[in-house]
């Protein structure tokens, strides 16, 4: 057994073995132009972020809190901010195609996933983790460590 991250040799199999193979100028075009759309993404993310811990903070003054809502909508934004800051950590390895950019990638992806779990957003977490792990896993090849 080969070393990997956490769970990537169990979801190896599935994710490149079970479901289609992306062809070969997808793949290209996924890793020459994904970055460049994750870093802008990342952009909106952040400015969304400071707006959400804006409306939050007025959110929490007016009762959000008085149900718990509050707990864990700033949990929902601290893990968001985590993962944004992984993307943005991402962008360079992932232009230079590098193994460490798919790394980071791999635990964003990870990282988004057990917080649809916290949310109870179990619709976002089954698609969200499948088709996340089905594009990063046909595209991982294209990484070299």
């Amino acid at each position: 057994m080969k070393p990997g991250l956490i769970l990537e040799n169990e979801l190896e199999p599935i994710f490149l073995g079970k479901f289609p193979p992306f062809p070969e100028n997808v793949k290209e075009f996924l890793v020459k132009y994904g970055p460049y759309v994750m870093l802008v993404g990342a952009i909106f993310t952040l400015f969304g972020l400071l707006a959400a811990f804006g409306i939050g903070t007025a959110a929490i003054g007016i009762g959000m809190a008085a149900y718990g809502g509050g707990f864990y909508m700033y949990v929902g934004l601290l893990i968001a901010t985590v993962i944004m800051i992984m993307y943005l950590m991402a962008f360079s390895p992932l232009r230079a195609r590098k193994r460490a950019g798919w790394n980071l990638l791999y635990y964003a992806l990870i990282l988004s996933l057990i917080s649809n779990l916290l949310q109870l957003a179990i619709f976002a977490f089954i698609v969200g983790g499948v088709l996340g792990f089905w594009v990063l896993f046909q595209i991982r090849e294209k990484y070299i460590f």
